[in-house]
């Protein structure tokens, strides 16, 4: 479904006007998707025409925008949600290393506040709906008014993908349990693009049919905001990028008890975290590694050349991880006046994964700070 329909109610309300011919400034509802995965250059007119109008309406950040690292879904959900730093929330890769033992992403949780305890505490209605189970805790959505799937566990008739996470149809047909009509604060992910991707490839027919099908899923989420667009504003972006990669994977864990080193290694897709004081030419002599960068203290980062995944061979066709996947969708629409002034920002600029939570903040005054880009 296209949000063809959607702008042509705004465009009318422009020209129009309730109000003397002028649209309210009130502050605006937001409404934050995250299309797992899908790629920064994928909006096309013809194949995702939902996102293609939304960023006529607002802006689209041409050159993409910016992930954390590691360029994984777990780290950047945690900081789009947070606006902070995988050292600050303690989610590096699918765990938390804010102590020297892993702890599983979902279970830990941010280590700092989220956006829906900024607008709990502001007395803002929030919601939250993931197509990923995982996402309840590793955004902390529990502390949302409601959110889907209830404390992360997906209900048996919910459809599945193919790698055992919410399909997008479900979300879709969720949607309406959560009253997102009266939420000040909605917060979406989408995440069958990614596992088209880690089981076909980066980029081919298959891909972009499913971007496709994710493109009309949002658009029905978007649909049940018809009657209210002059006071919306959609952001839209993904998490990461992917890369393709070859059979086989490298263990660092194996090189690091060989050669009796104090750091712990958790490997992540096509990079991996090295945790433990270790110096920067010791990582760049583990087998395979070509590059490495600091991410928090006594935390490293590293990756090796295109193609080469760390861990565990999963048997998939795309993995990500490394910097070469750190570019992420970005997209602004809607109908409030705010959203072609953030539009206009992000076409200016390649925005952060981090800049999201505190444009967000300003835009539902959780902050004492007024949105001025």
């Amino acid at each position: 479904m296209s949000c063809r329909g959607l702008i042509l109610v705004e465009a009318n309300e422009r020209n129009q006007g309730s109000n003397g011919g002028h649209v309210s400034e009130q502050r605006p509802k937001v409404v934050f998707v995250v299309l797992d995965a899908f790629p920064f250059s994928g909006v096309d007119p013809n194949w995702t025409p939902c996102l293609f109008e939304l960023a006529q309406e607002g802006g689209i950040a041409q050159k993409g925008g910016e992930a954390v690292l590691s360029a994984s879904t777990y780290p950047n959900h945690a900081s789009l949600i947070t606006g902070a730093m995988p050292f600050e929330h303690g989610i590096f890769t699918s765990h938390s290393w804010l102590t020297e033992e892993p702890v599983p992403a979902k279970e830990a949780g941010p280590a700092c506040r989220t956006l829906f305890d900024d607008c709990r505490d502001a007395q803002k209605r929030a919601i939250a709906i993931v197509g990923d189970q995982n996402l309840v805790g590793v955004c902390g959505a529990r502390a949302a008014a409601a959110h889907w799937p209830n404390n992360g566990d997906l209900p048996e008739s919910a459809p599945r993908g193919r790698l055992g996470y919410g399909a997008d149809r479900g979300v879709v047909g969720a949607f309406d349990e959560l009253d997102p009509m009266s939420a000040d604060f909605t917060f979406v992910q989408l995440d069958e693009v990614d596992t088209e991707r880690h089981l076909r490839g980066p980029w081919n027919d298959d891909v972009r049919e499913q971007c496709r099908l994710t493109d009309s899923a949002l658009g029905e989420l978007l649909e049940r905001f018809r009657s209210m667009w002059s006071e919306m504003v959609i952001i839209v972006v993904s998490d990461h990028d992917h890369e393709k990669v070859e059979s086989g994977a490298v263990d660092l864990k194996s090189h690091v008890f060989k050669n009796n080193l104090n750091v712990q290694i958790d490997h992540d897709g096509t990079s991996a975290l090295v945790v433990g004081l270790i110096d920067h030419s010791q990582l760049l002599d583990f087998p395979s590694v070509v590059g490495a960068q600091t991410v928090g203290p006594d935390r490293n980062l590293v990756w090796g050349d295109p193609g080469i995944q760390f861990g565990q061979d999963w048997n998939l066709a795309a993995q990500h991880g490394s910097p070469r996947t750190a570019k992420q969708l970005a997209v602004v629409g809607g109908g409030h006046p705010e959203a072609r002034r953030l539009g206009n920002l992000i076409q200016a600029s390649r925005p952060q994964c981090t800049e999201w939570a505190h444009w967000i903040r300003r835009l539902l005054v959780l902050d004492r700070h007024s949105f001025e880009p």
